[in-house]
């Protein structure tokens, strides 16, 4: 996208963090006051200021807790699931009949999900060894969102499908009660895996906002105030937007996941078609960070593409807030991301055509074995 085009990417990775971060609190909230028998957005104030203390803590401190909440989210989850399949109504609550839209929906918030998982690997990652290899890197991040994502989204939609409005009012309490005696259990490990979400998403807000300020600015680092800084707004921001969102949580979700895909999707198409099809896997990896680098300023064959590719996507959506033409003629169902894929990934190939026609080596300055990203 260019030097300063990269910034519509970073405002939208932002706008991921964010997002995320209110969820997480609205969740995290609930779980809170149901263990010490506060308010829901006294419980939302609290795990902000857990979010917002193990964020400023940095890279290492986020790592270390990762693991032991992981090893509780997994005992608990497996608990779990073997607690609802045993549930005698299960049969009943999941024969009934098939409907095309809520099963396009379903896929759709699917995509969306690990779609804008991109970001945090990203920030995660940045601080991996060197010589860590590229296939372990890609194959385990996959494995994990994939195979971790999948498996929480059938508890969920098991969950949903026995409790109905119960799970729709308070998915959290519908939840912790599966464990009966062992409820405090299950509320502290809702706590321990969305403060790991909720301090991921604060860190990587402010990795966005510091790489937009830099740019900007020309200025190599960010001192600790400055980050402490960051990182305290990112919350205050988040947390008012849970205050206002715990009334329809599912509701605003599902709406956020959508607003995600529509504006995600047309970007990682460009992304995957500049990397396999027309850069070729090769990168000059310091004009990326040139403003007159071979790069550019703002690479107008991507911002086409990308505009034109939401644009064109608008007849397709279906949301709460808009429902397009196309859309309501196919019964509902939500396509808009997979038009988004469709116009931008080929729009930007054919517009890349001379990039293409150059080789990868005559195109950048002598690229090093380190420019294979």
């Amino acid at each position: 996208f260019g030097f300063y085009g990269a910034i519509l990417p970073l405002v939208l990775a932002l706008l991921i963090y964010l997002g995320f971060y209110a969820t997480g609190l609205v969740l995290g909230g609930q779980a809170i006051a149901s263990l010490i028998h506060v308010s829901a957005q006294t419980g939302a104030i609290i795990f902000a200021l857990l979010s917002t203390t193990l964020a400023v803590f940095g890279y290492d401190y986020i790592h270390r807790y990762s693991h032991v909440a992981a090893v509780l989210s997994a005992v608990v989850f497996a608990g779990l699931f073997v607690r609802i399949l045993a549930d005698a109504k299960l049969g009943e609550a999941v024969g009934g009949s098939f409907a095309l839209a809520p099963f396009v929906l379903g896929i759709s918030l699917s995509a969306s999900w690990q779609l804008t998982f991109g970001p945090y690997i990203a920030d995660y990652s940045r601080y991996l060894p060197a010589d860590t290899p590229r296939r372990a890197t890609i194959g385990w991040t996959f494995a994990g969102s994939v195979i971790g994502a999948s498996l929480a989204m059938t508890l969920g939609a098991l969950c949903a499908a026995l409790g109905g409005k119960a799970f729709d009012v308070q998915p959290v309490g519908f939840i912790s009660g599966l464990g009966g005696p062992f409820t405090w259990l299950v509320l502290i490990a809702i706590i321990c895996g969305k403060l790991t979400g909720n301090t991921l998403s604060s860190y990587g807000g402010y990795m966005s906002v510091a790489t937009i300020l830099t740019s900007l600015t020309g200025r190599d680092t960010v001192g600790i105030r400055l980050r402490s800084l960051l990182v305290g707004l990112i919350s205050l921001v988040a947390l008012l937007v849970a205050l206002a969102a715990t009334d329809d949580f599912l509701g605003t979700f599902t709406n956020f996941l959508l607003f995600l895909l529509y504006f995600m999707t047309p970007w990682s198409a460009i992304n995957l078609v500049d990397y396999y099809l027309v850069r070729r896997e090769r990168y000059d990896v310091p004009a990326l960070f040139q403003p007159q680098g071979v790069y550019g300023r703002v690479n107008a064959r991507a911002m086409t593409a990308y505009v034109l590719g939401v644009v064109l996507s608008i007849p397709f959506m279906n949301s709460t807030l808009y429902v397009g033409p196309v859309a309501q003629w196919m019964g509902g169902a939500e396509v808009a991301w997979v038009v988004g894929i469709i116009v931008a990934g080929g729009l930007y190939y054919a517009l890349s055509g001379p990039a293409r026609s150059t080789s990868p080596l005559d195109l950048f300055a002598a690229p090093d074995s380190a420019s294979r990203i």
